[in-house]
């Protein structure tokens, strides 16, 4: 799954965030981080990944009230 994040410079630390959870992430562009669910693997389904994923990401950008991040679509 792909995250555009309004500010890059915030992306090491979102990304240590959610290293510290099951899933593996990786700032791999100026503004996106790709994140790697692995309950997936298992049959979980990426719609609920998806819910949970942008619910961790707004509960962790509740200390950075200007950072925005919108999850892409596959293609994205």
């Amino acid at each position: 799954m792909k995250l555009l994040i309004s500010h890059p410079h915030l992306a090491t630390e979102l990304v240590c965030a959610l290293n510290e959870t099951d899933c593996l992430a990786a700032h791999t562009e100026r503004d996106t981080v790709e994140v790697f669910v692995p309950w997936l693997v298992d049959g979980g389904h990426a719609a609920q990944a998806a819910t949970e994923l942008v619910f961790f990401v707004k509960a962790w950008a509740s200390s950075h009230p200007e950072f925005r991040a919108t999850l892409l679509h596959p293609s994205g």
